[in-house]
């Protein structure tokens, strides 16, 4: 059998449809199949030679349901898989060869005074030279990761696309992604310039970017504060890529948001504001035996707080000196800690103990998504007391193994196996995963967006029976709303938003 029969019949009517195109972006949904559709096309067009671009390596793997090389072992064309880890290399112009590898991997590290030149891995050129008499497939994984052209990144993959073309008797070129744009439309130019797009970034701004006005800066510096024409240009973007969303073409099962949220805690109040009444400041220092020169903060009047900026107070290791600190620390203190991996304090515990209570008494399967380190040994430390069985899927530690053994068993043995759960770090789980043996997921602390979009989608997605839960942990400051109504609006939350807020926070406490 065949990738192309394992697929959807309207699957299967997107390659019959453009499996001509020697360009196409595949830009579906999270959990639509881009991975076995760009194998189909792949094999439709009969590439016997395969380049994937990707960001997880996991996604080597060919015992991983969903992965490319757990998907190429349908294909009804043989290959030798190449990846990254493989300690040598041996590519032969009368093989057919896969060959995955991640966006760091493509070009060798320079030394400062060479950073100009780029200069792909031999690995990578060697692999190009052997596809002589073949046809080639190039297969760039979350092309999202290339929306800025001068990135050494894209730069890379735009020479090892000419250096194709130069050697292959046929390059078909697929980009694949769920978010092709993560910051605004504008993303989108180096994707179309990729796929065949022939417009400068110019024209393209001119056409559909609104460009701001502000003193001092020339032309080409203004900021981007909006777009128009927006019909215009997903007639362009559908001249090269294909957008389909799950609710076109699957019906999946619901999805329920669950919030459980903890007061604001007076230490966050005491960090984001300026001046504070001094019997509130009196307290905190009785509380940290800070006893010198008490008497000034006893009354209700508002006054220079030394808790702002610096919840550390009297120290000074955690202070938040620029608004990207102010900003960061902000959203640590939300949660509970200052700090970061490997010197961190935690401050307040509620969240946490609301964290022990909730799967101390709904005991079930989960996937846990936090932000930061501090997080996961603490959230680890609580799984471990209530003896739930813990997958990490985390920077350099990343195991599934009790997830692994949950997905092979039968229905009955699964309906008696609870308390397993998988504590993923945003940045390393929101890609590339297939988690939808589970239908409950937990969003300990509030991520940006283009993190979210993609997390939640680890378990909706084709192939989930159940109605998915996600239940969403957060305090109730101004801070951790205006993060939740970026997420609704899909927008990713930033440092001029968070500065935004905290002004119109300031104003609502003045006007009191």
């Amino acid at each position: 059998m065949s990738i192309y029969e394992k697929l959807f019949n309207w699957q299967q009517k997107i390659v019959n449809k453009y499996k001509d195109r020697t360009d196409f972006g595949i830009w579906l949904d999270m959990g639509l199949g881009k991975t076995p559709i760009s194998l189909s096309f792949a094999e439709i067009n009969n590439c016997s030679k395969i380049l994937v671009i990707t960001i997880n390596s996991k996604i080597e793997d060919s015992s991983i349901s969903g992965s490319f090389a757990n998907w190429l072992l349908n294909s009804n064309i043989k290959y030798n898989l190449h990846y990254k880890s493989d300690k040598e290399f041996n590519f032969k112009t009368d093989e057919n060869d896969f060959f995955i590898v991640n966006y760091e991997y493509l070009f060798k590290r320079k030394k400062t005074n060479e950073r100009n030149s780029i200069e792909l891995r031999k690995e990578i050129t060697d692999f190009i030279n052997s596809c002589k008499g073949h046809n080639l497939a190039i297969i760039i994984d979350e092309s999202h990761k290339i929306k800025d052209q001068n990135s050494t990144q894209t730069k890379c993959i735009n020479k090892i696309k000419k250096l194709a073309l130069l050697k292959a008797s046929n390059v078909y070129s697929y980009l694949l992604t769920g978010t092709p744009f993560t910051q605004g439309y504008i993303d989108l130019y180096s994707q179309l310039k990729f796929l065949g797009y022939e417009s400068s970034k110019q024209d393209f701004k001119d056409a559909f970017c609104i460009v701001g006005n502000i003193k001092g800066l020339l032309g080409w510096q203004q900021p981007i504060v909006g777009y128009k024409n927006i019909d215009g240009l997903y007639r362009i973007i559908h001249r090269y890529a294909i957008t389909i969303q799950t609710d076109e073409v699957e019906d999946l099962p619901d999805q329920v948001h669950i919030s459980i949220k903890q007061k604001e805690s007076e230490l966050f109040n005491l960090f984001i504001h300026e001046k504070i009444k001094g019997n509130e400041i009196k307290k905190e220092l009785e509380k940290r035996k800070v006893l010198s020169d008490l008497n000034r903060y006893n009354t209700d009047i508002l006054m220079n707080n030394p808790f702002y900026r610096n919840i550390d107070y009297p120290e000074q290791k955690y202070v938040a000196d620029t608004p990207g600190n102010f900003w960061l620390r902000a959203r640590q203190l939300s949660i509970g800690f200052q700090g970061n991996s490997k010197d961190y304090c935690w401050y307040d515990k509620t969240r946490l103990e609301e964290l022990e209570f909730f799967l101390e008494n709904n005991p079930d399967n989960y996937i846990l998504f936090y932000n930061y380190t501090p997080e996961l040994y603490e959230i680890f430390d609580i799984c471990e007391k209530l003896k739930y069985n813990i997958d990490i899927f985390s920077g350099e530690i990343k195991s599934l193994y009790f997830y692994e053994k949950y997905q092979s068993q039968s229905p009955e043995e699964k309906f008696t196996n609870k308390k397993n759960i998988i504590l993923a770090n945003f940045a390393s789980g929101s890609t590339g995963k297939n988690w939808q043996e589970y239908n409950k997921c937990i969003i300990f602390s509030i991520p940006v967006y283009k993190d979210y979009s993609q997390g939640i989608k680890r378990i909706h997605r084709l192939g989930q029976k159940e109605t998915v839960i996600y239940y969403h942990f957060y305090q109730s400051n101004f801070l951790d709303y205006g993060m939740k109504k970026a997420l609704d609006e899909k927008i990713d939350y930033n440092i001029n938003m968070f500065q935004s807020d905290l002004k119109n926070n300031d104003n609502l406490l003045n006007k009191t």
